[in-house]
């Protein structure tokens, strides 16, 4: 039997043992089912005992035991239903790689995969990819190495390292390398075709990207990498890394993960539970802060592709967006600290019952030497006493009578058994009496209770008012540009609305003004597509949690946004922490002739080093007309030959451009092709027509550049086309018009094939 049938008879005995485990899993998790319902009927019957005080804590003692054992099923069964998936995901492809090692006097084998297995005989058949001593096929070199645990290192002889490319339960190739990754294993799986999600890519795992996923050190982490580079790739099983090592402890829902937008989310929604891991929540900063300001509506950002287009920076955005008017929010607490917040008089009706100028009385008694929002802790606390006092004014009056006498009246008429005393009268209208007053006091109550006495709004148009004009200056703007900003906000607070600058400093100056507390717990955050993340919102997400680690990724050729830069702030952002900064050069995506083409658009020191696989020149088509172009397009698109690039995206610069193709197209075209123009949207189609901004950390098998004419001139232009570019994985197909972009006169001919139409 030779190396490679051997190797796939251990295949399918893995096979049967995941199946087995499987089955086992499934029965029990049925059983288990069966009895969480039956018991859940069992906790709706039981009844908390009255009578002695005795029977009353026993019963009390059962409710709660029974409750907690019940929830302990739930875990259990959540457990089992995890396992399930990752043993489904495993069942096709077991694991990806082998390792034999001697150490002392044993020799072992072991077999790496997204999860652990092991026999009945609890003989460890798979490793999990994260666990210590799978560094060694990651990190080890054949010979003399080692590998270390939180507490221990452990001296080996590397004897073997074995790839393995395994689909449906076949063996369709393997190799033996002494490098990380073999190049030819390595070129054979990036030559796959792309999905809609980004797939786990564990088994092609570079020694750059590991160094980053096992950094257990680095408390805040930067990930510079170009396009195609695995960056996306590296955060994503740096968090699956993370979860695993810190199980015990750690839970998916303290684990925060940004994305720029919807279409990127669910295009790396599959990750995570592809690497036997749950999906951790991912979230645009947009809805985690209409989590944070729920009474508000966060405006979309209606200019994003504009900015993207021109790369113009908005003055009073790009102020807004830095950390100037962050540290100034500091400076404006301290200052209204003496005078206190600006108060609303709190009305019922219309009518006021205590007034803002009583208010600011009270919070000035409190004690002077507390920061403000301690001191407006207590002013709330008095507000709610003397709600109390209120209510007892309110009782006496002739409409709360009235109405009580109304209400008992109806209680005896509803109630006709009833037993009749003075005494059950006297209680029964005092009750009334007392829910008659507390609803009338309800509203002001909860106004109280979260600090609506506060009138934020107007506290934040005086902040904006109070900025220094040497704020303004540094920002390159004028008292008239910075008015009509403030303007524009005011308008947007009268529709309870806040652009997204906007809500980061209102948030952080109502944090000022009293202690809020935040639900959403965070032990490590993660920031993909760092480059459009202001460093504003880094600083709220520091105050809010001071002490998660954090790790930033992103490509600052890609930086198309006019925002303040997260990299040009990090002394103020971190100046106690050490920054761990890591670069990854290496483009994985492309063939080295799209990758050669699209270095020209980048300035000599950010080019891109490659990976040897090599395809096809990008092709230039050049179109006398428009008819002639589209023409093209369509019988590209249909081209049965190509049919191997099954995903294929149509780019063009403009959301209206794209919109505008699509009507083009003959109708049975249309029918066959997605129209991509919203965040919102997600891909549904493998033939989809999208604009270059929402275009951003996506792949394609084969790309179609639309109208790369002279609406291509800028050097905003220049990296949009880069970006355009490397979203090509295996082919690029550009489409111009007569009068092409001069970047495309100017670029080398010897990289792309020209053909006139």
């Amino acid at each position: 039997m030779n190396e490679k049938a051997k190797e796939q008879l251990h295949v399918d005995e893995t096979i049967a043992l995941i199946q087995a485990e499987q089955q086992l899993l499934e029965k029990q998790q049925q059983a288990l089912t069966s009895t969480v319902q039956e018991e859940l009927k069992g906790i709706a019957d039981k009844t908390i005992r009255g009578g002695s005080d005795e029977a009353f804590y026993e019963s009390a003692v059962e409710y709660r035991q029974h409750e907690q054992e019940l929830l302990l099923k739930y875990h259990t069964a959540e457990s089992q239903q995890k396992r399930i998936k990752t043993l489904k995901t495993m069942s096709n492809n077991p694991y990806f790689a082998r390792i034999d090692f001697r150490e002392e006097s044993d020799t072992e084998t072991l077999y790496l995969g997204i999860a652990s297995l092991r026999d009945p005989q609890e003989e460890t058949i798979v490793i999990d990819w994260r666990a210590p001593i799978a560094n060694l096929y990651y990190e080890g070199e054949l010979g003399p190495t080692f590998y270390e645990t939180d507490h221990d290192r452990f001296d080996v002889e590397l004897l073997l390292k074995r790839q393995f490319k395994i689909q449906e339960g076949q063996i369709l190739s393997m190799v033996d390398t002494s490098e990380v990754i073999n190049d030819e294993f390595l070129l054979e799986i990036l030559d796959e075709a792309s999905s809609s999600q980004m797939k786990n890519i564990v088994s092609t795992i570079q020694k750059a990207q590991n160094q980053i996923i096992r950094d257990t050190h680095s408390k805040v982490m930067l990930i510079e990498g170009i396009a195609g580079s695995g960056k996306t790739s590296a955060l994503l099983q740096r968090i699956a890394f993370l979860l695993y090592r810190h199980r015990k402890w750690l839970d998916d829902k303290q684990v925060l993960l940004f994305s720029p937008n919807h279409l990127f989310s669910d295009y790396i929604s599959m990750v995570l539970p592809s690497l036997g891991e749950s999906e951790v929540p991912t979230r645009t900063f947009r809805m985690f802060m209409a989590q944070l300001l729920p009474n508000f509506e966060i405006e979309k950002e209606l200019q994003l592709e504009e900015i993207f287009l021109s790369g113009k920076e908005q003055k009073a955005e790009r102020l807004k967006s830095g950390l100037a008017l962050v540290k100034e929010i500091k400076r404006y607490g301290k200052s209204i600290t003496n005078y206190g917040p600006l108060f609303r008089s709190l009305k019922i009706k219309g009518e006021v019952k205590i007034s803002a100028k009583q208010i600011r009385q009270w919070y000035q008694e409190t004690n002077p030497a507390l920061p403000l929002y301690q001191r407006t802790q207590l002013l709330q606390t008095k507000l709610l006493k003397k709600i109390g006092g209120l209510q007892k004014d309110e009782a006496k009056k002739q409409w709360v009578k009235e109405l009580t006498e109304e209400k008992l009246q109806d209680y005896f008429t509803d109630h006709p058994n009833q037993e009749y005393t003075e005494e059950t009268e006297r209680r029964l209208r005092n009750q009334i009496r007392k829910q008659i007053v507390q609803r009338y006091f309800r509203g002001m109550s909860r106004m109280i209770n979260q600090f609506q006495f506060i009138n934020y709004s107007k506290q934040y148009l005086h902040f904006l008012q109070s900025v220094p004009k040497a704020s303004l200056s540094s920002a390159g703007l004028s008292e008239e540009e910075w008015t009509a900003s403030i303007l524009e906000t005011r308008d947007k607070l009268k529709n309870k609305a806040l652009s997204q600058e906007d809500a980061v400093l209102f948030f952080l100056l109502a944090k000022e003004l009293y202690p809020i507390n935040v639900s959403q717990k965070a032990r490590f955050i993660f920031i993909d597509e760092m480059q459009d993340f202001p460093p504003a919102q880094v600083a709220l997400l520091r105050q809010l949690y001071p002490n998660a680690s954090l790790t930033l990724c992103g490509d600052l050729n890609q930086k198309v946004f006019g925002n303040e830069t997260i990299v040009g702030s990090l002394n103020e952002l971190f100046p106690t922490e050490q920054v761990t900064r890591y670069q990854l050069t290496t483009s994985y995506r492309s063939t080295k002739e799209i990758t050669d083409f699209a270095n020209q658009f980048l300035s000599q020191e950010d080019r891109v080093e490659l990976t040897a696989r090599k395809g096809d020149l990008p092709s230039v088509f050049e179109a006398k007309t428009n008819q002639q172009a589209l023409g093209l397009l369509e019988e590209m698109i249909q081209d049965k030959a190509k049919e191997r690039f099954w995903r294929t995206a149509i780019i063009c610069k403009t959301a209206e451009e794209c919109a505008e193709l699509y009507d083009s197209l003959a109708p049975e075209v249309q029918e066959k092709v997605q129209l991509i123009i919203s965040e919102d949207t997600f891909m549904k189609k493998n033939l989809m027509i999208i604009p270059a901004f929402l275009a951003k950390g996506l792949e394609f098998d084969r790309v179609f550049a639309w109208n790369i004419g002279t609406n291509f001139e800028t050097e905003q232009d220049q990296l949009i086309l880069y970006t355009i570019a490397t979203r090509a994985m295996h082919q690029l197909v550009l489409i111009a018009p007569e009068e092409t972009s001069r970047f495309l006169t100017s670029a080398d001919p010897l990289t792309y094939q020209k053909t006139f139409i």
